[in-house]
């Protein structure tokens, strides 16, 4: 999509008046939801809900920085970032789940191909390392958090490589573009052939899933309309993530601790 700031003009509905606002709601598109398929195609326009969508993290960033969009779905480490600086302008919502295990826990895990001699984090010194973008709740954050622990700095000890994202960071070990990368878990048991090509090495086990956030502001009906849809929208399979449940903060308690310990540059 064309990248543009959310003005007021952009928020206003297309009516003859020009007088009644719109809701926006920015949407990561690695994470799934769909505006343009069933139900939301149906929902969202209904409720005079306008979606953005775009995969460049960066900019998505800045927009919930500048509390432009009145709803969000975001990684849940976007999140974190304005929770951890004081920053209360949006409420956590609805919370993906696992589609294995239905919970909101999601490990992360440490994937080398099958013949790598590898076996474990602390083996991969050097190492070409496949991740999507900064903002990854599997990627970019459960190896800085495991180096941590074993008292290495994420950056000097893997060389970060982007590659594309979650079947892509898997096939891309394959290749060889990269010798390691973290994954979901559930990303890992989808496709039968990643056991037989590959071999998991290590795991993080406090990761959660991404999440939708609000304005705290946000009409209640509006929250509770939103709310009810996500509960009840039933992803696609192939998607990363299983079913939205409500949110709450001890979902996601454990994996703040430990993003909280990592430096505050990442």
């Amino acid at each position: 999509m064309t990248k543009t700031n959310i003005t007021p003009l952009d928020r206003t509905q297309s009516n003859p008046s020009n007088t009644k606002p719109s809701t926006t709601f920015l949407l990561d598109t690695n994470l799934g939801l769909n505006p343009d398929e069933k139900p939301w195609s149906d929902i969202l326009p209904a409720a005079g809900i306008k979606t953005i969508s775009s995969t460049e993290l960066p900019w998505i960033d800045e927009l919930v920085a500048n509390h432009e969009p009145d709803i969000a779905f975001i990684p849940i480490a976007d999140f974190h970032r304005f929770f951890a600086k004081g920053d209360r302008h949006y409420r956590g919502l609805a919370i993906a789940t696992s589609k294995f295990t239905g919970t909101t826990n999601l490990p992360s895990v440490l994937v080398v191909r099958k013949d790598d001699p590898a076996n474990g984090l602390e083996d991969l010194e050097g190492a070409r390392y496949g991740y999507i973008n900064k903002s990854c709740s599997s990627s970019y954050f459960p190896p800085a958090i495991l180096l941590g622990k074993l008292g290495k700095k994420y950056d000097d000890f893997l060389n970060f490589t982007p590659v594309k994202p979650w079947q892509g960071q898997i096939d891309a070990v394959v290749a060889k573009e990269v010798r390691a990368t973290m994954v979901p878990e559930d990303v890992w048991k989808t496709d039968p052939k990643n056991a037989q090509e590959t071999k998991i090495i290590g795991r993080y086990d406090n990761a959660t899933p991404a999440l939708v956030v609000v304005r705290e502001s946000l009409d209640e009906a509006i929250c509770k309309m939103m709310l009810n849809a996500l509960v009840a929208w039933t992803p696609k399979w192939e998607l990363v993530y299983g079913a939205l449940r409500p949110y709450y903060y001890a979902d996601v308690h454990s994996f703040f601790h430990d993003l909280d310990a990592l430096p505050a540059d990442m």
